[in-house]
């Protein structure tokens, strides 16, 4: 399962392939997080349940095809470096290039059945019993996203979906080949420590460094928990009160899709009003640093050492 887009024109506009009724009906699906039936009876625009069901598929592959350039990880020195600049102005943290986290998006037990997926099902059950993809986000201080992910189901473990995510393989070979000892991101407790993903301290007590810094950490990474809260409060398709009834894949693309309207959101500066409800999420599950390269730990316990000691004592 993957998320990624198909490579399309950079240039804005829809091009070809839904008329007026049928983007309508596709883009009225994942703000009210409607079911196609009782978005087809419409009295506006009324279309039978089939209509509707192509009407999504085609405005979904449409804004995927020619908007998937929105959402972009830093990569130029002139961006890492402004991702990083607001970071600080804000949070007085140096070196953050973006924040990160998991967020389930349900789906339909139905589907996964009807759908021929290759795999068990019960892989896609997650630990609150429902059965989900385990979606990555990486968002800036500004809250645009930054990064996707979308290709694993619901029990999968969110240290697991980073380890092989394609932004932890390019910030580990920026470390290791480019000598890069001052970019990272911030995560919480459930991801393991390392010199380009910072964790917090638990426990630590609050009039220490350590302490100030995981209050700083807490403050900067509650930018990841507000861009989730406003994409699931803006796109309710996406909230566990209105499952999916889709193949995984195409669930997929559903997310990718609302996580461009979000940014076209965010570059015209509308805001949303976060609904709490919408980001009400698994609790933590702290990593188990005895399952993790001892090299990778000690090199982040170092990293996060150095930011405590130059900027928190």
């Amino acid at each position: 399962m993957t998320g990624t887009a198909a490579a399309g024109s950079e240039e804005g506009g829809f091009a070809g392939g839904a008329d007026d009724g049928e983007g309508e009906k596709g883009l009225k699906a994942t703000p009210q997080g409607s079911y196609q039936n009782s978005i087809g009876q419409d009295y506006r625009s009324p279309m039978s349940q089939s209509s509707v069901s192509r009407s999504i598929h085609v405005v979904i592959d449409i804004i995927i095809d020619q908007f998937h350039h929105i959402i972009k990880f830093p990569r130029t020195v002139e961006e890492i470096t402004v991702t990083k600049n607001r970071f600080f102005q804000r949070f007085q943290l140096p070196g953050v290039v973006g924040c990160i986290d998991c967020t389930h998006v349900p789906i339909s037990g139905e589907a996964l059945v009807l759908g021929n997926i290759d795999v068990p099902r019960l892989v896609f059950m997650n630990r609150k019993g429902y059965f989900s993809l385990n979606c990555q986000i990486i968002c800036d201080s500004n809250l645009r996203i930054l990064h996707m992910g979308a290709r694993f189901p619901g029990s999968v473990h969110d240290a697991a979906i980073w380890q092989l995510s394609d932004i932890q393989v390019y910030l580990r070979r920026r470390f290791f080949n480019n000598n890069d000892e001052t970019t990272w991101l911030l995560g919480d407790s459930a991801y393991p420590l390392t010199p380009y993903l910072l964790t917090p301290i638990n426990g630590a007590d609050p009039n220490t460094p350590e302490g100030r810094y995981t209050y700083a950490h807490r403050l900067a990474r509650n930018s990841i928990e507000r861009c989730i809260g406003v994409l699931k409060t803006a796109w309710r398709c996406l909230h566990k009160d209105r499952v999916l009834k889709y193949h995984p894949l195409f669930v997929a693309k559903i997310f990718y899709t609302c996580g461009i309207l979000h940014n076209i959101m965010r570059m015209r500066n509308i805001e949303i009003e976060i609904d709490y409800d919408m980001h009400n999420e698994l609790e933590v599950e702290d990593f188990n640093d005895a399952d993790f390269n001892v090299q990778l730990l000690h090199l982040g316990r170092q990293r996060r050492n150095n930011v405590i000691q130059n900027n928190f004592l």
